[in-house]
Protein backbone atom coordinates (compact mmCIF):
# COMPACT_ATOMS: atom_id res chain seq x y z
CA UNK A 1 0.00 0.00 0.00
CA UNK A 2 3.05 2.02 1.06
CA UNK A 3 4.99 1.86 -2.34
CA UNK A 4 1.63 2.26 -4.57
CA UNK A 5 0.97 5.66 -2.64
CA UNK A 6 4.35 6.55 -3.17
CA UNK A 7 4.00 5.26 -7.09
CA UNK A 8 1.10 7.47 -7.56
CA UNK A 9 2.58 10.79 -6.35
CA UNK A 10 5.14 10.44 -8.40
CA UNK A 11 3.71 9.47 -11.09
CA UNK A 12 1.30 12.29 -10.49
CA UNK A 13 3.77 14.87 -10.11
CA UNK A 14 5.66 13.61 -13.35
CA UNK A 15 2.90 13.48 -15.87
CA UNK A 16 2.22 17.13 -14.58
CA UNK A 17 5.67 18.47 -14.95
CA UNK A 18 6.72 16.64 -18.34
CA UNK A 19 3.39 16.47 -19.96
CA UNK A 20 3.95 15.14 -23.63
CA UNK A 21 7.47 15.81 -23.70
CA UNK A 22 8.79 11.71 -23.41
CA UNK A 23 11.86 10.19 -22.44
CA UNK A 24 12.76 7.66 -25.02
CA UNK A 25 14.71 4.93 -23.71
CA UNK A 26 17.56 4.13 -25.98
CA UNK A 27 19.63 1.06 -26.54
CA UNK A 28 18.80 -3.21 -26.18
CA UNK A 29 17.74 -3.92 -22.75
CA UNK A 30 19.90 -4.78 -20.75
CA UNK A 31 21.75 -2.24 -22.19
CA UNK A 32 19.05 0.47 -21.38
CA UNK A 33 20.12 4.24 -21.66
CA UNK A 34 19.24 8.19 -21.41
CA UNK A 35 20.76 11.19 -22.88
CA UNK A 36 21.98 14.17 -20.73
CA UNK A 37 22.83 17.57 -22.19
CA UNK A 38 25.52 19.00 -20.30
CA UNK A 39 25.06 22.78 -18.53
CA UNK A 40 27.78 24.39 -17.62
CA UNK A 41 29.98 24.09 -14.79
CA UNK A 42 28.72 20.86 -14.81
CA UNK A 43 31.39 17.38 -14.28
CA UNK A 44 30.92 14.12 -14.38
CA UNK A 45 30.68 13.95 -10.61
CA UNK A 46 27.73 16.33 -10.47
CA UNK A 47 25.97 14.82 -13.01
CA UNK A 48 26.52 11.14 -11.60
CA UNK A 49 24.82 12.63 -8.23
CA UNK A 50 22.10 13.50 -9.99
CA UNK A 51 21.28 9.63 -11.55
CA UNK A 52 22.38 8.05 -8.66
CA UNK A 53 25.07 6.71 -10.93
CA UNK A 54 29.18 6.35 -10.56
CA UNK A 55 31.28 8.96 -12.68
CA UNK A 56 33.86 5.90 -13.68
CA UNK A 57 30.24 4.23 -15.32
CA UNK A 58 29.47 7.45 -17.01
CA UNK A 59 32.90 8.23 -18.12
CA UNK A 60 32.91 4.13 -19.61
CA UNK A 61 29.74 4.72 -21.00
CA UNK A 62 30.93 7.50 -23.24
CA UNK A 63 34.27 6.76 -23.85
CA UNK A 64 36.08 9.84 -21.76
CA UNK A 65 38.26 10.11 -18.65
CA UNK A 66 36.94 10.63 -15.42
CA UNK A 67 38.26 14.44 -14.89
CA UNK A 68 37.37 15.53 -18.89
CA UNK A 69 36.35 18.56 -18.95
CA UNK A 70 32.68 18.49 -20.66
CA UNK A 71 31.76 20.95 -23.18
CA UNK A 72 28.60 22.76 -22.80
CA UNK A 73 25.70 21.39 -24.65
CA UNK A 74 27.91 17.93 -25.09
CA UNK A 75 24.89 15.02 -24.80
CA UNK A 76 26.06 11.98 -22.82
CA UNK A 77 24.84 8.57 -22.05
CA UNK A 78 23.24 7.72 -18.80
CA UNK A 79 22.94 4.17 -18.27
CA UNK A 80 19.82 2.89 -16.52
CA UNK A 81 20.92 0.64 -13.50
CA UNK A 82 19.30 -1.22 -10.63
CA UNK A 83 20.28 2.35 -8.92
CA UNK A 84 18.40 4.66 -10.97
CA UNK A 85 15.77 2.40 -12.87
CA UNK A 86 12.90 0.39 -11.67
CA UNK A 87 10.40 -2.08 -13.41
CA UNK A 88 8.07 -2.29 -10.81
CA UNK A 89 7.25 0.91 -9.43
CA UNK A 90 9.04 0.87 -6.46
CA UNK A 91 10.85 3.88 -5.35
CA UNK A 92 11.68 5.41 -2.29
CA UNK A 93 10.12 8.05 -0.28
CA UNK A 94 12.50 11.03 -1.16
CA UNK A 95 12.33 9.83 -4.76
CA UNK A 96 10.36 10.62 -7.69
CA UNK A 97 9.64 8.52 -10.85
CA UNK A 98 9.73 9.45 -13.60
CA UNK A 99 8.27 7.80 -16.65
CA UNK A 100 10.43 6.02 -19.11
CA UNK A 101 8.74 4.93 -22.81
CA UNK A 102 9.31 2.69 -25.76
CA UNK A 103 8.24 3.48 -29.07
CA UNK A 104 6.49 0.50 -30.09
CA UNK A 105 7.43 -1.17 -33.53
CA UNK A 106 5.23 -2.90 -36.42
CA UNK A 107 4.21 -6.19 -35.68
CA UNK A 108 4.68 -6.07 -31.60
CA UNK A 109 2.43 -7.43 -29.20
CA UNK A 110 2.83 -6.05 -25.45
CA UNK A 111 3.68 -9.48 -24.16
CA UNK A 112 6.52 -9.19 -26.65
CA UNK A 113 7.72 -5.98 -25.20
CA UNK A 114 7.00 -7.40 -22.17
CA UNK A 115 9.56 -9.69 -22.53
CA UNK A 116 12.04 -8.36 -24.49
CA UNK A 117 12.37 -5.48 -21.42
CA UNK A 118 13.68 -7.31 -18.90
CA UNK A 119 9.77 -10.07 -18.61
CA UNK A 120 7.92 -6.87 -17.32
CA UNK A 121 4.62 -7.60 -15.24
CA UNK A 122 1.78 -6.95 -17.89
CA UNK A 123 -0.64 -5.49 -15.38
CA UNK A 124 2.32 -3.18 -14.56
CA UNK A 125 2.52 -2.19 -18.28
CA UNK A 126 -1.61 -1.72 -18.36
CA UNK A 127 -1.11 0.11 -15.62
CA UNK A 128 1.24 2.59 -16.61
CA UNK A 129 0.11 2.93 -19.59
CA UNK A 130 -4.02 2.95 -18.80
CA UNK A 131 -4.52 0.36 -20.99
CA UNK A 132 -7.84 -1.96 -20.37
CA UNK A 133 -6.80 -4.24 -22.83
CA UNK A 134 -3.34 -5.64 -24.62
CA UNK A 135 -4.23 -3.82 -27.86
CA UNK A 136 -1.25 -1.57 -29.12
CA UNK A 137 -0.13 -0.03 -32.10
CA UNK A 138 2.79 1.29 -34.06
CA UNK A 139 4.85 4.70 -33.20
CA UNK A 140 2.36 4.33 -30.14
CA UNK A 141 4.63 5.56 -26.76
CA UNK A 142 4.75 3.10 -23.84
CA UNK A 143 6.05 3.49 -20.24
CA UNK A 144 8.24 0.53 -19.76
CA UNK A 145 9.74 1.68 -16.30
CA UNK A 146 10.40 4.44 -14.45
CA UNK A 147 13.73 6.43 -13.88
CA UNK A 148 13.99 7.11 -10.00
CA UNK A 149 15.31 11.04 -8.97
CA UNK A 150 15.92 12.76 -5.60
CA UNK A 151 12.76 15.21 -5.63
CA UNK A 152 15.62 17.63 -4.89
CA UNK A 153 17.35 16.96 -8.58
CA UNK A 154 13.98 16.99 -9.89
CA UNK A 155 13.98 20.30 -11.70
CA UNK A 156 17.58 20.17 -12.68
CA UNK A 157 16.96 16.62 -14.37
CA UNK A 158 13.89 17.66 -16.21
CA UNK A 159 15.77 20.54 -17.49
CA UNK A 160 18.47 19.08 -19.02
CA UNK A 161 17.72 15.41 -20.13
CA UNK A 162 17.00 14.90 -23.42
CA UNK A 163 13.18 14.32 -23.76
CA UNK A 164 11.45 13.19 -27.38
CA UNK A 165 10.97 16.96 -28.44
CA UNK A 166 14.71 18.23 -27.84
CA UNK A 167 16.39 18.89 -31.30
CA UNK A 168 19.36 16.74 -29.64
CA UNK A 169 17.01 13.33 -29.60
CA UNK A 170 17.60 11.80 -32.62
CA UNK A 171 18.12 8.49 -31.30
CA UNK A 172 15.38 6.37 -31.67
CA UNK A 173 15.37 2.55 -30.68
CA UNK A 174 15.31 0.15 -34.14
CA UNK A 175 14.67 3.15 -35.97
CA UNK A 176 17.37 3.47 -39.20
CA UNK A 177 20.56 5.96 -38.61
CA UNK A 178 19.89 8.53 -41.44
CA UNK A 179 22.72 9.12 -44.26
CA UNK A 180 25.41 11.47 -43.86
CA UNK A 181 24.84 14.81 -45.76
CA UNK A 182 27.84 14.83 -48.60
CA UNK A 183 28.31 18.77 -49.53
CA UNK A 184 30.48 19.87 -52.35
CA UNK A 185 31.93 23.23 -52.78
CA UNK A 186 29.04 24.38 -54.61
CA UNK A 187 26.47 23.28 -52.16
CA UNK A 188 24.99 26.16 -50.45
CA UNK A 189 26.54 26.58 -46.45
CA UNK A 190 23.43 25.17 -44.24
CA UNK A 191 22.30 27.06 -41.21
CA UNK A 192 20.60 25.63 -38.50
CA UNK A 193 16.77 26.55 -38.39
CA UNK A 194 15.34 29.55 -36.26
CA UNK A 195 13.86 28.21 -32.67
CA UNK A 196 10.26 28.33 -32.93
CA UNK A 197 8.84 30.97 -30.59
CA UNK A 198 7.14 29.59 -27.58
CA UNK A 199 3.27 29.30 -28.33
CA UNK A 200 0.75 31.89 -27.12
CA UNK A 201 -1.97 30.21 -24.41
CA UNK A 202 -4.93 30.06 -24.75
CA UNK A 203 -7.23 32.26 -22.95
CA UNK A 204 -10.67 33.81 -22.28
CA UNK A 205 -9.68 37.60 -21.78
CA UNK A 206 -7.84 39.63 -19.29
CA UNK A 207 -10.30 38.20 -16.37
CA UNK A 208 -9.68 34.64 -17.15
CA UNK A 209 -7.90 33.48 -14.49
CA UNK A 210 -7.54 29.56 -15.98
CA UNK A 211 -8.93 26.16 -15.61
CA UNK A 212 -8.65 25.81 -11.75
CA UNK A 213 -10.54 29.29 -10.72
CA UNK A 214 -13.23 26.91 -9.95
CA UNK A 215 -11.17 25.50 -7.38
CA UNK A 216 -10.07 28.49 -5.41
CA UNK A 217 -11.58 29.27 -2.44
CA UNK A 218 -10.38 31.17 0.78
CA UNK A 219 -11.69 31.81 4.00
CA UNK A 220 -11.14 35.34 5.29
CA UNK A 221 -10.29 34.22 8.88
CA UNK A 222 -7.83 31.51 7.80
CA UNK A 223 -6.16 33.20 4.83
CA UNK A 224 -2.70 32.70 3.73
CA UNK A 225 -1.38 35.60 1.83
CA UNK A 226 2.54 36.02 1.10
CA UNK A 227 4.56 38.11 -1.61
CA UNK A 228 8.15 37.46 -2.82
CA UNK A 229 10.17 36.89 -5.88
CA UNK A 230 9.47 34.36 -8.71
CA UNK A 231 10.77 32.71 -11.73
CA UNK A 232 9.85 30.39 -14.26
CA UNK A 233 10.24 26.42 -15.38
CA UNK A 234 9.16 24.97 -18.04
CA UNK A 235 6.30 23.15 -18.85
CA UNK A 236 3.98 22.19 -21.98
CA UNK A 237 1.17 22.58 -19.89
CA UNK A 238 -1.17 25.52 -20.01
CA UNK A 239 -0.68 26.59 -23.19
CA UNK A 240 -4.01 25.00 -24.53
CA UNK A 241 -5.43 24.13 -21.65
CA UNK A 242 -5.08 26.56 -19.17
CA UNK A 243 -3.78 24.42 -16.50
CA UNK A 244 -1.06 26.77 -15.00
CA UNK A 245 1.17 24.76 -11.98
CA UNK A 246 3.38 25.91 -9.24
CA UNK A 247 5.97 24.99 -7.31
CA UNK A 248 6.36 26.69 -3.79
CA UNK A 249 7.78 25.73 -0.43
CA UNK A 250 4.78 25.61 3.24
CA UNK A 251 1.84 24.94 0.99
CA UNK A 252 0.67 21.37 0.30
CA UNK A 253 0.81 19.46 -2.93
CA UNK A 254 -2.58 19.73 -5.07
CA UNK A 255 -3.50 23.23 -3.67
CA UNK A 256 -5.45 26.15 -5.85
CA UNK A 257 -3.44 29.48 -5.37
CA UNK A 258 -3.61 32.56 -6.72
CA UNK A 259 -1.25 34.26 -7.82
CA UNK A 260 -0.91 38.32 -8.56
CA UNK A 261 1.30 40.28 -10.08
CA UNK A 262 2.59 44.12 -9.77
CA UNK A 263 0.64 44.87 -13.10
CA UNK A 264 -2.78 43.47 -11.44
CA UNK A 265 -2.49 40.75 -13.36
CA UNK A 266 -3.73 37.35 -11.83
CA UNK A 267 -4.09 33.77 -12.33
CA UNK A 268 -5.40 30.38 -10.36
CA UNK A 269 -2.63 27.52 -10.18
CA UNK A 270 -2.65 24.00 -8.92
CA UNK A 271 0.88 23.12 -6.30
CA UNK A 272 2.78 20.63 -7.89
CA UNK A 273 4.89 20.21 -5.05
CA UNK A 274 8.21 22.31 -2.74
CA UNK A 275 10.91 24.24 -4.67
CA UNK A 276 14.06 21.99 -5.25
CA UNK A 277 16.88 22.84 -3.42
CA UNK A 278 19.05 24.47 -5.45
CA UNK A 279 21.28 27.72 -5.67
CA UNK A 280 18.80 29.36 -8.60
CA UNK A 281 15.97 28.69 -6.31
CA UNK A 282 17.75 30.72 -3.07
CA UNK A 283 15.66 33.50 -2.08
CA UNK A 284 12.68 32.62 -4.17
CA UNK A 285 9.07 32.06 -3.07
CA UNK A 286 7.96 30.34 -6.07
CA UNK A 287 7.92 29.16 -10.04
CA UNK A 288 5.17 29.15 -11.98
CA UNK A 289 5.22 27.34 -15.40
CA UNK A 290 5.94 29.35 -18.01
CA UNK A 291 2.67 29.10 -20.13
CA UNK A 292 0.80 31.09 -16.37
CA UNK A 293 3.82 33.54 -16.75
CA UNK A 294 2.88 34.50 -20.13
CA UNK A 295 -0.63 35.04 -19.32
CA UNK A 296 0.45 37.26 -16.49
CA UNK A 297 2.90 39.32 -19.43
CA UNK A 298 6.02 38.42 -17.59
CA UNK A 299 8.96 38.11 -19.20
CA UNK A 300 11.59 39.02 -16.84
CA UNK A 301 13.69 36.06 -15.38
CA UNK A 302 12.25 37.12 -12.12
CA UNK A 303 9.50 39.17 -10.56
CA UNK A 304 7.35 40.36 -8.15
CA UNK A 305 4.50 38.35 -6.81
CA UNK A 306 1.57 37.85 -4.11
CA UNK A 307 0.40 34.61 -3.10
CA UNK A 308 -3.24 33.60 -1.63
CA UNK A 309 -5.08 30.75 -0.87
CA UNK A 310 -6.75 28.83 2.76
CA UNK A 311 -4.54 28.06 5.07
Amino acid sequence: MKYTLILFLSIFFCTKIFSQEKIIVQGDYPNLYIQHKVAKGETLYSISRLYNSAPAQIAKQNGMSVNEVLAVDKIIKIALTKNNFTQDGQGAEDEVLIPLYYIVQRGETLFRISQNFGKIRIDFLREWNNITNDAIRPEQRLVIGHLKVDKKNTQIVYERVVNESSDENTLVKNEPESKPTVTTKEDPPTTKPKEEPEPIPVTMGNDDEGFFVKDYSVNADNLYIKTGSAATFKSTSGWTDRKYYVLINDIPAGTIVRITTNNNRSICAKVLGELPEMKENKNLLLRISNAGAAVLKISDAKFDVKVSCSK
